[in-house]
């Protein structure tokens, strides 16, 4: 058996007994988190599917871009026996789209078995519609190479 509750001091109230069940407040939190979880799940499908079609615009995007970057030329230069080569390179851009672009442009060095030995971005900025612009660069190789080398363009963005 639980013992009586001892009466309260002279001048004060007596303790009320403790409640059943959850508070008001409790309940309150309990239905806004509800809510929340609800609208944030409907938030959820919309944010994904407006993420992913704009994902699918940017790579229609990047494709686009490649499709006006060409690889002009590609030339290694001997830095002698005690440094590494050089490789220069040119890339043209025509922009044929609608609006003014700039070009990141992935390059990749690879030797004559197709290693990949070298690689750099080159910036083409602000292509205005119609124009076209030619960028070089340049890759410090890795690594002492011999043979020949090829560039290739790897991305377009």
């Amino acid at each position: 058996m639980s013992q009586p509750t001892p009466p309260p001091p002279p001048g004060h109230a007596p303790v009320p007994p403790p409640k059943k069940g959850m508070s008001t407040g409790l309940k309150v939190f309990l239905i806004i988190a509800g809510l929340a979880v609800l609208l944030c799940g409907g938030g959820f499908v919309a944010c994904t599917a407006l993420v992913g079609k704009a994902a699918s615009d940017v790579s229609k995007g990047q494709e686009a871009k490649a499709g006006h970057v060409e690889l002009k030329s590609c030339e290694a230069e001997s830095a002698g026996d005690e440094f590494l080569a050089n490789v220069k390179f040119d890339v043209e851009v025509n922009n044929t789209s609608k609006d003014q672009n700039t070009y990141l442009v992935d390059v990749f060095v690879l030797d004559a078995k197709g290693t990949r030995v070298g690689n750099t971005t080159a910036i083409v900025s602000d292509v205005r519609p119609g124009q076209k612009a030619v960028e070089q660069g340049m890759v410090v190789l890795s690594q002492k190479v011999t043979g020949d080398v090829t560039c290739k363009i790897d991305k377009v963005s």
